[in-house]
Formats: structure tokens, sequence, C-alpha cells
């Protein structure tokens, strides 16, 4: 931060109030209407964490909070100590329960900042890193968050390379870490270790679900728009002003996976040039099938799987649809004889259990 004159800058609170701040050096990012330390951000990269001016005499950097990274870490902290009674140290981890919460700023086109990429995209520089600690679990959660006006900042709908790289990419990365052979160790052991990422949208749910470029297909194979449970398998949350139940969203996406994310993961493992996909299941077999079929880049492969497997059907199931697809290619085997001999019953293909295995066999040359 400079100034552009010798006044004091004024460092505009997140809760409202003004602080006159002689010692830049040493300013907390938050402040209470009485002038103290609401929270720091603990084990921040950057140390503190800055709002932006509300005068034109100031200059603020590097990584100031926009209005709509404010609120994330404002309501962050109200839901994690609703007393106030929140850490004053950046020493001091926030606490979720039994599990410890570090939260850091990252800084876009900075070479230290955690960064993704997907396919030859821009890189994508998240704004928040939050890390999680289960102690009980012995599992780290390298986790991210990014809060952003989705209608305009994904253009690309399902394949926009901020929706890919917090979906899909996560799943990538573990794959990298395991294939090199080393442990994640902390406090003298081994842990297993997560990478998981949030999008926060500051566009309303109205406004991005009656966009075409986010429809998906029901059951039936219908392009409809989606509801707010499709967001979230999608790890998309609706940062809704005046309100912090979001916060509880984010948390839970960040350390449970969904069905979604088991189709993500196994995708990784299609695509990862080192390693030979040997698919075991119907799921597997179908994405293997959506590979050598399409030959898409990821993104594209991503935005097809999320059309067909985002929507459950009425059973709370996944994939249906992308099921009843392989059985109609499936039924192009089909051949009804005159008496019999030598030919297969319609009845027999159409209701095989495993089409996706069946295409799958017939396409390989094996059957």
């Amino acid at each position: 931060m400079s100034s552009k004159n010798k006044n004091q800058p004024i460092q505009a609170g997140l809760f409202g109030a003004a602080l006159s701040c002689p010692n830049v050096s040493g300013m907390p990012i938050i402040v209470e209407p009485m002038g103290g330390i609401e929270v720091l951000a603990p084990g921040s990269v950057y140390q503190p964490l800055l709002l932006s001016s509300k005068s034109d005499e100031v200059d603020v950097g590097p990584g100031k909070l926009d209005s709509n990274e404010e609120a994330f870490v404002r309501d962050l902290i109200r839901y994690l100590y609703p007393a106030g009674d929140h850490p004053k140290s950046d020493k001091t981890p926030l606490k979720w329960g039994s599990k410890d919460i570090w939260l850091k700023r990252n800084i876009e086109k900075n070479d230290q900042s955690f960064r993704l990429r997907v396919d030859d995209s821009d890189w994508f520089y998240p704004d928040f890193i939050v890390w999680i600690l289960d102690h009980e679990t012995k599992t780290q959660t390298f986790g991210f968050v990014d809060p952003k006006g989705l209608t305009i900042g994904a253009g690309g709908g399902w394949s926009d390379y901020k929706i890919v790289s917090t979906l899909y990419m996560p799943h990538v990365v573990e794959r990298q870490l395991l294939a090199s052979g080393q442990p994640v160790e902390f406090e003298g052991e081994v842990w297993n270790f997560r990478v998981r990422g949030v999008l926060a949208s500051t566009s309303s749910l109205d406004s991005l679900s009656a966009q075409a470029k986010f429809k998906i297909n029901d059951e039936n194979g219908l392009s409809v728009f989606p509801d707010e449970g499709d967001f979230m398998r999608a790890r998309i949350v609706f940062q809704k002003p005046g309100t912090r139940p979001y916060i509880e969203d984010v948390l839970r996406l960040l350390t449970q996976d969904s069905s979604v994310d088991e189709v993500l993961k196994l995708s990784a493992q299609v695509f990862d040039a080192q390693s030979y996909f040997i698919p075991v299941d119907e799921l597997g077999h179908d994405l293997a099938l959506r590979h050598a079929e399409h030959g898409q880049s990821e993104s594209g492969f991503v935005d097809a799987l999320l059309e067909d497997y985002l929507k459950p059907d009425v059973h709370g199931q996944y994939g249906k649809l992308a099921s009843e697809k392989r059985r109609a290619k499936l039924m192009n085997y089909a051949k009804e004889g005159t008496l019999g001999f030598g030919a297969e019953k319609i009845a027999d293909i159409r209701d095989h259990p495993k089409p996706c295995e069946e295409l799958w066999k017939r396409m390989q040359g094996k059957k």
C-alpha cells in the first residue's frame, strides 16, 4: 500500500467502521465499530489482508479485497464464531468443531500463489485458500473458494475454465501427488491429503439458471434449467446478501464428496497419460466410450459429463440417461431373425443389465 500524500490512510472496516491507521504495516484486516481487532487472517500469506480504499488518494495492494471477498471473510468468521470469540492472533487457526481452518489470501498472477489450468486456458487463481485440518481422521483438505459473479465470469458455462478447474482439476492434482509416491506428513504422522474447491456465486440463482449455457439433461433426455441442488453438486453455492448459511455449504463441499465427484475422479484417471485405464463398472465403461468416441478436450469432456450426470433421477440415482443412451446404441446390434437361427433377440439386448459394458465389448471387437 502507498499513499499519494502524507495524510494518514483511512481503512474502512468490514462491519461499517472506519479505522484511522497511522502505522499501516500493523493494520488489522477487520475492525469493529470501536476500533478493536475482530479477526486477523490466520496464517495468511499476505498479512494483513487489505480492504479496497474508498479514497482515490490511497492505493491498496497487493490483493485487496473487493466487496464480495469482504463478505466471504466476514460471513466465514461470523459463522464459525457467532459469539464473537474468534482468535486474535495470526498464529492461531480458526476452529470448526474439532477441525482447524487456516485462511489464506491467494494473490492473482503471483509466482507464490496457488493456480490451476485446464487444457490451454488461462490460469485460474482462486481468491482464498481454506486449509482444513481434521486431526481426528488425519486428513488435510487444501480447499479453495472463489466469490465471483458467474453470469459474466463463467462465459463458457459448464466448460468454463474456472468451473472445470474447480470441479475436475483437483482430482487431476491428487493423481499427480499420488503418482509422486511422496506421503504428506504433518506432526510426525502421515496424513490423507485432499484438494477441493467451491465457487461462491455472487450472481443470483435466477440469473444463472436462466442461461442456456448452464442447461442440463433430465432422466428423460430433456434439456432443462438446473436448480440450486444441481448447482450445489457442481460445487457452486450462492452468496446471498445478508445471509450466512452458504458458509455451511462451502465447508461441507470442501470436506465431503458427492456422486459427481466420483464421476470426475474416474474421469481424471481416463485422461491420465501415465496410466492405462481399464473400466470395471458401468460408469467406467461409459467414460471409456466417451473418451474413445469424441476425443474431446478435458473441458469439453467435463461439460458433456455434467449435462448427463449432474441431475439425479426420481430415485436419486445418477447416470441413468447415460446408460439409456448406450442401450439405444446397443440396439443397433439387434437383429430379429425370422426363425431365430443365428440371430439376436431384440429383447435380449434391450433388457441387458450392463449396456455400457456390453457396448464397449462390442466396439472393441470382443463379441
